[in-house]
């Protein structure tokens, strides 16, 4: 990942969670114009909610539910 690209994901985890939502919505509007197929489209949402479900995990000290 880019320079940019980290500088980005570091600006985007300080905004607040409602901002955080807004930019989230905006930016997958945008990837409809990117070229994904199906499979890539399948992967990525499989890493963000892996990646979503660990962070939950650990802010709820390993607990569910």
């Amino acid at each position: 990942m880019s320079e940019t690209s980290t500088q980005l994901l570091l600006a985007f985890s300080s905004l607040p969670a409602d901002e955080q939502h807004e930019v989230m919505l905006a930016l997958l509007r945008c990837s409809g114009e990117l070229a994904i197929n199906d499979d890539q489209l399948v992967s990525l949402a499989e890493e963000a909610f892996l990646s979503l479900d660990a962070e939950e995990t650990n802010d709820t000290g390993g607990s569910k539910g």
